[in-house]
């Protein structure tokens, strides 16, 4: 079972009553070239399908990777420091821009040139790593005006609007765990493409600049009640993750027989029922334990690392207000 493609509703969308009033208002040069990437998406896809050995894990590459990514991701946020409240409010949603850009290429790429056009639900784009992307865009709606402030007139700093957000202390906390985690254990995106294996390590700096950003300007609320909040967010997303995962299961199940795609099951959060975690720690838990109760250890040992750094992030935070008096 192959589904639509990618960019089936980019031609749908053309082609419907809607974009007959839109073309109004685009110039025909932009139409002309939508149009012919929409017609040539594979083409173009393999011109930058470079093909290369996939790096070890803590070999030269990883290591300079990582390197690189943690050093541009933390200048970037200390610059950040200086931006207004709107203007930090504007990158956050840039970056989440930047990781739709990104991620429209990765499953384009995986779609077209991996497998076959043929869509694996694996790489569907709902990770612990993935929701930032929904988050930063989401952030117009949930705090208006170019000076950062709300729909009630208050200003972003103001803690009853920004800083005790569960959104912004979810990007500080969980987003900082599940970006460290990936770039100490890229395995994952160490592929034999040169572009899939860059997205990767692009794609958690982003998220590594998103956190500190957060956190070394102080928009976000630290405390015990934010945290707590930002755990029902995460919890509430592995719910979803969950129901992902058991609704695509027969999908998957069929292309997979039929040997169209290389896996059988969705791991949306490494959260699937009935299946083994890929996480080798985890794996090892469910064999002896049962796959619920190593699914229950994986998520409360994700809380407990994120809630250990919000302890060390606020501490950290007043400690440096304490000298600075």
């Amino acid at each position: 079972m192959t589904g639509f493609p990618p960019d089936t509703f980019i031609c749908m969308y053309f082609h419907s009553p809607c974009f007959a009033v839109e073309f109004r208002y685009m110039k025909l040069q932009e139409f002309v070239i939508m149009a012919t990437f929409s017609g040539n998406m594979q083409q173009i896809l393999e011109y930058t399908a470079w093909r290369m050995d996939a790096p070890p894990m803590f070999g030269a590459f990883h290591i300079a990777a990582v390197l690189i990514a943690v050093i541009i991701a933390a200048a970037g946020a200390v610059r950040a420091k200086r931006l207004s409240a709107g203007g930090r409010f504007r990158l956050l949603e840039t970056c989440g821009w930047v990781l739709v850009i990104l991620e429209v290429y990765k499953q384009l790429f995986l779609y077209y040139v991996v497998n076959g056009s043929v869509y694996d639900w694996w790489y569907f784009p709902f990770q612990l790593c993935s929701v930032p992307m929904y988050l930063c865009i989401m952030l117009p709606l949930l705090y208006r005006g170019a000076d950062g402030r709300s729909a009630d007139g208050r200003g972003a700093d103001d803690p009853g609007t920004c800083a005790a957000s569960p959104v912004l202390t979810f990007l500080a906390a969980y987003t900082f765990t599940g970006a460290a985690a990936a770039l100490i254990i890229p395995e994952d995106y160490l592929r034999s493409y040169v572009t899939l294996t860059l997205h990767g390590f692009v794609w958690h700096g982003i998220l590594l600049l998103i956190s500190l950003t957060v956190l070394l300007s102080r928009t976000a609320d630290l405390s015990r009640r934010a945290f707590a909040r930002a755990t029902m967010l995460f919890l509430a997303m592995c719910a979803a993750a969950v129901c992902i995962n058991i609704a695509v299961e027969p999908l998957m199940a069929a292309s997979y027989e039929e040997g169209l795609i290389p896996h059988s099951y969705a791991a949306m959060f490494y959260l699937n029922p009935y299946h083994l975690s890929p996480q080798p720690l985890v794996g090892e838990i469910q064999k002896s334990a049962g796959i619920p109760l190593g699914l229950a250890l994986y998520v409360i040992s994700i809380i407990a690392v994120s809630s250990f750094l919000t302890l060390l992030f606020r501490r950290l935070s007043n400690a440096s207000a304490e000298s600075r008096r």
